[in-house]
């Protein structure tokens, strides 16, 4: 078991903090950076409870913030959880002394199973409360069935039952303060116990008198309503809050209904699979586990005797799965509920069902060695199933998370000064703060931020949901989500486009919070686009740059200074600003550069832009497309005029002096400068001398 153990743990280590952190992710990490009290205000306007939110505080405050750090908690739960269902499939299968090595081998298959599903290493590798839920959801119910069991066994102890109760109501409630998916593990343990005690009244007990039956089953029946009392006792605070949150979501509606059949399917392939192969690809092999499921089921003869409770077999576990799905699919239909990630909380069973349909399997009395052959390709077609997926997993594109790691990155490295960025409130604000790593002059919402340039900063407007419903974000102003019209969204973004030069927009489930696409077609109809890159993930993450002005400049602005340079025949810098640049080592000089096509260029040049000392060594560089990727130079209007902010980080270690700052255009296929006229402003390598720069302390 200890191989297993420090097997899973490796495989769950391996590429962990590789991939950007997705949407939910970085709602964990924001959350968790908050102190207690305002981490608690927060999810009490949110739609998931507190409780994974502490732990990864305290966390990340022991080891930081970094994605590797982050995920390592649920890393952490992940192995405790392969550990409990060693413990749990033990215990449920076989227990009594003369079969307990047959329990042991039931517990060992497990236990391998979870370690190398690529169900559990996705959610083992993801900053969210999955691993912890499905934990504290298997602990719970092991203690359920103790609580139970233990009622009718003669050896009990009163103390006994007591400490298992307690266990129960305090595991229990910590999962509700976990995921409010847990309800319906309790409705299933509720379901289970409703059973059992209209089994045990039907049941014929020998050698008891009428009386002390009925004794029994009231104490049975005091016993699993002070552990339903104390589990509600203890969750009581947050009741209300969940009870709003579930009945008057403050966010928008984001998912829809989806079929029965669909439900099921893409569970089931989750548990076998994982999320990240096609049931399409592995229908064969789903039907094989679905009839070993079925055989492990109509088989089983196992009950846990040690706890007198029948019911705890084959059936039960399958029960523990698929009862708490198939509540989320009958809810559906009043209100989308379901996602796979859900069936993740009830997934610990099904790995003790396979394994205990396993075990049965070798028990028939059948010479296995006929057949060892077919079951020796069978195991390496189902290894085959489980190694692709985990490849999937970590290294097919098409199952990534979303990349906001780079979409945040390559929006910081193309803001400039003056600029402002537009992100959604409720879905790109968290991701902004982790990754966006430029200052920040003003945030808040787009309806009512004052849109004054800063050059101290990007001024970030975060957009609210057009149309949404007056509930939404229950009008708190600091809701993370809150509701506009079109109108008041379209006098927004006048200002911003009369304040700024420049707008980008951060692209993420915005056909969401603007479903008729009022912002898109205003930037597309208004302004003039620059900039567009998309990023990898299933939600299509964009980030778009436009130019607030659909016509170019028709003169020098009279700020600037002129230098008039052709290169290549065909373009001309015709200008900068500032004319001279004062920085502080370790900052970022900004310049503002002025191009004019004098003739149709046929490919987009590159942009060299270097900080040089007085013996011409280049101790500062960038090089980027001019103006963007969506207005490179073979997209100019021969005769405009195009503003062009550049900026160049100059190091820390930079000694104070005299700089100066040269730039050339290049052919990116041949890395070949274009000439640039002989005359003042022409260095001896070709390239243009700007302007220069004083370094200060």
């Amino acid at each position: 078991m200890c191989v297993i153990l420090l097997a899973a743990f490796a495989l769950r280590l391996f590429r962990l903090g590789a991939a950007s952190l997705w949407y939910d992710e970085t709602v964990s990490v924001i959350l968790a950076q908050k102190d207690l009290l305002a981490l608690t205000q927060h999810t009490a306007g949110d739609i998931h409870p507190p409780f994974y939110y502490y732990l990864l505080h305290f966390w990340g405050r022991l080891a930081g913030w970094s994605e590797f750090a982050v995920a390592f908690l649920s890393l952490f739960f992940g192995v405790i959880l392969i550990a409990l269902v060693y413990r749990v499939a033990r215990a449920w299968t076989f227990p009594s002394p003369v079969e307990r090595g047959r329990g042991e081998g039931v517990g060992v298959i497990a236990a391998f199973l979870v370690a190398v599903s690529p169900y559990n290493l996705w959610y083992a590798q993801e900053t969210r409360m999955y691993t912890l839920g499905a934990t504290l959801g298997l602990a719970s119910v092991y203690f359920f069935v103790r609580v139970i069991g233990r009622q009718s066994s003669v050896v009990s102890r009163q103390s006994t039952v007591r400490r298992d109760v307690i266990a129960y109501a305090i595991i229990s409630a910590l999962g509700l303060y976990t995921l409010y998916y847990f309800a319906f593990l309790i409705i299933f343990e509720n379901l289970v116990a409703l059973v059992w005690f209209i089994q045990k009244s039907k049941s014929r007990i020998t050698n008891a008198s009428r009386e002390l039956r009925i004794t029994n089953a009231s104490r049975d029946l005091r016993v699993w309503i002070s552990s339903q009392l104390a589990t509600a006792l203890l969750f009581a605070p947050w009741l209300p809050i969940a009870f709003r949150q579930a009945t008057d979501p403050p966010v928008p509606p984001w998912r829809s209904l989806i079929a029965l059949p669909t439900i099921f399917i893409e569970s089931f392939s989750a548990l076998a699979f994982g999320q990240s192969l096609d049931p399409a690809q592995t229908w064969l092999l789903l039907i094989v586990l679905a009839a070993l499921i079925v055989f492990t089921i109509a088989t089983d003869r196992a009950t846990l005797s040690t706890y007198h409770l029948p019911i705890t077999n084959a059936l039960f576990l399958f029960a523990y799965t698929f009862i708490p799905l198939t509540l989320i699919a009958a809810l559906s239909f009043w209100k989308p509920l379901y996602h796979v990630r859900y069936a993740f909380l009830y997934a610990p069973a099904f790995y003790i069902l396979i394994a205990r349909g396993i075990a049965q399997m070798r028990e028939l009395k059948i010479d296995l060695r006929r057949y060892a052959s077919s079951l020796m390709l069978g195991a390496v077609v189902f290894g085959a199933a489980l190694f692709f997926s985990a490849s999937n997993f970590w290294f097919e594109p098409r199952y990534a998370k979303d990349d906001l790691r780079g979409a945040m990155q390559y929006l910081a490295a193309r803001w400039r000064p003056g600029d402002a960025v537009l992100i959604n409130a409720g879905y790109t604000y968290t991701a902004f703060e982790y990754y966006f790593d430029q200052p920040i002059a003003a945030r808040g919402r787009l309806t009512n931020l004052a849109t004054t340039p800063s050059r101290d900063g990007a001024i970030v407007l975060q957009t609210g949901s057009i149309g949404g419903g007056a509930s939404l974000g229950w009008g708190d102003p600091a809701s993370d989500f809150y509701a506009t019209t079109a109108d008041e969204t379209r006098a927004a973004l006048d200002r911003v486009f009369a304040a700024h030069p420049r707008v980008w927009m951060v692209r993420l489930y915005d056909t969401v919070v603007d479903p008729d696409g009022i912002i898109r077609d205003y930037l597309a109809t208004r302004g003039r686009i620059i900039d567009d890159q998309g990023f990898a993930g299933e939600s299509y993450t964009r980030v778009q740059g436009y130019i607030t002005s659909r016509d170019g400049l028709v003169a020098l602005p009279t700020r600037a200074t002129r230098r008039d340079i052709l290169i290549g025949n065909r373009i001309a810098l015709i200008g900068f600003e500032p004319a001279t640049a004062p920085i502080r080592a370790g900052q970022s000089l900004d310049l503002v550069l002025y191009w004019q096509a004098r003739e149709p260029v046929n490919l987009d040049l590159h942009l060299y832009v270097g900080v040089f000392d007085t013996n011409n060594k280049p101790i500062a560089m960038r090089d980027e497309l001019p103006i963007g990727n969506a207005l490179g130079t073979s997209r100019w209007t021969p005769g405009e005029i195009l503003r062009h902010p550049i900026r160049v980080r100059v190091p820390a270690s930079l000694a104070p002096g005299n700089y100066s700052v040269r730039v050339a255009l290049y052919n990116p296929r041949t890395n070949e400068m274009l000439d640039a006229a002989p005359g003042e402003w022409i260095a001896d390598t070709g390239q243009i001398d700007l302007t220069p720069v004083q370094i200060e302390k």
